[in-house]
């Protein structure tokens, strides 16, 4: 059985965005945490705007 990745965006009050992809909504919580640490930003700063599913070309 394989993870499906989804992908998943923040964006803050202030319109920084990142999305990046990861297996679950718990493993994407820790990466949001470290990049906004990256960038100097408060992790609680960026809200959870969407998730989407990873576009497969055999489909």
């Amino acid at each position: 059985m394989s993870n499906k990745k989804c992908y998943y965006a923040f964006e803050d009050s202030t319109g920084n965005a990142i999305e990046f992809q990861a297996t679950s909504l718990q493993q994407a919580m820790m990466i949001k945490k470290k990049k906004a640490e990256h960038l100097g930003i408060h992790k609680e700063a960026f809200e959870l705007t969407g998730i989407r599913l990873k576009q497969n070309q055999s489909e």
